[in-house]
């Protein structure tokens, strides 16, 4: 029996869903791999590709992709001299995918790492005024999922980096202890804890965060970077002993 016009457009839209769906399920599969190794190579490569995608605009899970993947690879993947320009596609590419999808919580703090990032590029006048624009995305984030622990972290650095009288120790580490209850995996937490206490002369707190760390493991999804941040722990507590 023939099928109707109808049913058979119904057939070709579901085509091109499942497509689509396979094809973000790709993309965050090779996103999750490079991150987890920290593969530049494999995340620059990813970043082409997803810019080059004739959709792009209109696929918000494709954008929120790119957006986190050019963070990433401003962060660890990127030459010195190209640092900023990554993290300011960061920005422009959340921007976009906030327009498509403006209650996901994860894009407003992907949004607000790519200004905290941009922001050490820039002069301190112009990296006050991002300040709001930092602090707005991410309180946006933990507003739509307050179990969004990386957003905490995020907002925590922020307190304790932040020139007088923009920083407060003291609400930094309420901050890095509320993410920390949130995931107790989260090694990258403790570390940064750390180093708000060693910044804030309190060296024997961080050195009980440092030992702490010691004798964690990395999680898989952010395996490099966690183990680096065991093994300045280690370094650490040889050094201060």
């Amino acid at each position: 029996m023939k099928k109707s016009v109808f049913f058979v457009l119904i057939d070709i839209f579901s085509l091109f869903a499942i497509m689509a769906f396979a094809n973000s399920a790709n993309e965050m599969k090779i996103f999750y791999e490079a991150r987890a190794s920290q593969n530049a190579t494999q995340m620059f490569n990813l970043i082409q590709t997803l810019k080059n995608s004739p959709s792009l605009e209109n696929d918000a899970t494709s954008l929120k992709i790119l957006a986190d993947a050019c963070v990433e690879y401003g962060l660890w993947g990127a030459k010195d001299d190209e640092k900023a320009k990554y993290f300011d596609d960061g920005i422009k590419y959340a921007d976009m995918a906030i327009k498509l999808r403006p209650k996901d919580a994860y894009i407003y703090f992907i949004k607000g790492a790519a200004i905290g990032r941009l922001a050490q590029y820039k002069g301190i006048i112009q990296s006050l005024f991002m300040l709001r624009d930092f602090d707005h995305a991410v309180n946006k984030a933990i507003e739509l999922d307050p179990k969004l622990y990386r957003a905490y972290v995020a907002l925590a650095m922020r307190y304790r980096d932040t020139p007088w009288p923009f920083a407060n120790f003291g609400r930094s580490e309420e901050l890095f202890l509320k993410a920390i209850e949130l995931d107790p995996n989260y090694v990258y937490a403790y570390y940064e804890l750390a180093q708000l206490y060693v910044k804030w002369g309190k060296k024997d707190k961080a050195r009980e965060i440092f030992v702490k760390m010691s004798k964690m493991t990395p999680e898989k999804e952010f395996y490099a970077q966690e183990l680096e941040d065991i093994k300045l722990a280690k370094k650490w507590l040889e050094e201060n002993k």
